[in-house]
């Protein structure tokens, strides 16, 4: 539906966070998703309503990404209402249901940003779908608990709106003003510049289709992990780094003798305490942290090395100097970084350079995400976006007293045994770090 001409249309600034994840999506899946399973059956119009109420609540969902000299966000002024709720599974197999539901894509180019899928079986399933060109994980546990919110209030109040977000500045720029030149400078050159030295073997040339994997780690394991990083002083994501490195590590050809960088992720909301940070951002930078591969079967030593390179960076502000490093690369320009970005995917299909692996941690899930009242939560947990071949990437994320390890990936290219191995490996090395 076109706006009559004498409307001015409703744009939102994409600075070059959102414009990087953009460009991310138009090589690969950028969706994430948050799995919530429930114990029960939850009523299908409310949740259709606290959907719409959540995309006016926050009008850059309800976005198309516009690609200019200076791109931005539109507003798109009549979304139909099942472009932001639908209901699979009805009737066929839930979890055949679910698997196509996070091989979905929303075009970002198209809109909106957002989409809640309500997935019918013996106990629902709710699937609580963003593109990452608008917003990271914080965004995505925001998005969810409004949707949460409305619905429960919903059940009393037919008349229940949620408050419609202020405009606040979604770009780095609030965070990295308040730094003096050194920092910045120590921040740049801690981030230093990215590399290609290893990745998952795979097939060049090979055509794939997204898929998805996921292990859930027992709470008796998990509370040994906490207890373990209280007593030797480390914290949860160092144990998970090592995790994944030394069980990448098993799959990945390398040589002894050397240390390897894995890409590992922090969001910048934290570096400022107090600070007012838009949720619905992109505001979470990756950068690199180089590890002996010598020390994979070494447990405790390789969990130590993890905490000395994370507190490392830490201290010089890598994040800062990543966030440094992408306004680097946009400042010649939105069109100059999406051709370096499809000479990038011409090279790995061609030539099949590798990708460093990818871990993130979530954390703790807000129990608001997933919180429908009188139907229980079974699980959930975040899935990251599809890494196409050569990029690999796990995820972590905990509700309640699960963690749970997530993986989406092209299948094809990568065999989805090797994920599972790598995923029941990261178990593994938690088992036989906290081994008596």
């Amino acid at each position: 539906m076109q706006e009559p001409d004498d409307r001015q249309p409703i744009r939102f600034s994409a600075p070059v966070n959102d414009q990087w994840n953009y460009l991310l999506s138009t090589i690969w899946n950028q969706m994430m998703h948050l799995v919530v399973i429930l114990d029960g059956r939850l009523d299908e119009e409310r949740l259709r309503h606290a959907a719409e109420l959540v995309m006016e609540a926050e009008p850059v969902l309800a976005c198309r990404f516009v690609e200019a000299a200076v791109p931005y966000w539109e507003w798109i002024p009549s979304l139909r209402s099942e472009s932001v709720f639908s209901i699979a599974g009805q009737g066929i197999n839930s979890e055949k249901s679910l698997r196509d539901v996070l091989a979905g894509r929303l075009d970002p180019a198209a809109g909106p940003q957002a989409h809640f899928t309500l997935v019918r079986g013996d106990r629902d399933t709710l699937v609580i779908s963003v593109n990452h060109a608008v917003c990271d994980a914080h965004g995505i546990l925001h998005i969810s608990s409004l949707f949460a919110r409305a619905y429960r209030a919903l059940e009393s109040n037919s008349g229940f709106s949620l408050s419609c977000a202020s405009p606040r500045d979604r770009s780095f720029s609030p965070l990295l003003s308040p730094l003096s030149a050194k920092e910045r400078a120590a921040a740049r050159e801690c981030c230093g510049e990215p590399s290609a030295e290893w990745g998952m073997p795979w097939k060049p040339g090979v055509r794939g289709r997204p898929a998805y994997r996921f292990r859930a780690i027992d709470p008796a394991l998990f509370q040994k992990a906490k207890a373990y990083s209280r007593s030797h002083g480390v914290t949860i994501h160092d144990i998970l780094l090592a995790a994944n490195f030394a069980s990448v590590g098993r799959e990945i050809p390398h040589r002894g003798d050397r240390n390897y960088p894995i890409l590992t992720s922090t969001d910048l909301r934290r570096a400022r305490f107090g600070d007012d940070r838009p949720p619905v951002a992109n505001l979470s930078v990756a950068f690199e942290v180089w590890l002996p591969a010598g020390m994979t079967g070494q447990p405790q030593n390789l969990v130590l090395e993890a905490h000395r390179a994370m507190d490392e960076k830490k201290h010089r502000l890598v994040g800062m100097g990543s966030a440094i490093r992408l306004e680097e690369t946009f400042s010649s320009g939105f069109h100059s970084v999406r051709e370096h970005l499809l000479e990038a995917k011409r090279r790995s299909l061609i030539e099949g350079y590798p990708k460093n692996p990818f871990f993130s941690n979530i954390g703790i899930l807000p129990i608001p995400c997933a919180d429908f009242k009188d139907i229980p939560t079974r699980q959930a947990f975040i899935m990251p976006p599809v890494e196409y071949s050569p990029g690999f990437g796990i995820t972590a994320s905990t509700f309640r007293d699960t963690l749970t390890l997530s993986c989406g990936f092209c299948e094809g290219p990568l065999k989805g045994g090797t994920v599972e191995r790598v995923l029941f490996s990261m178990e593994e090395f938690i088992s036989s770090l906290t081994r008596e």
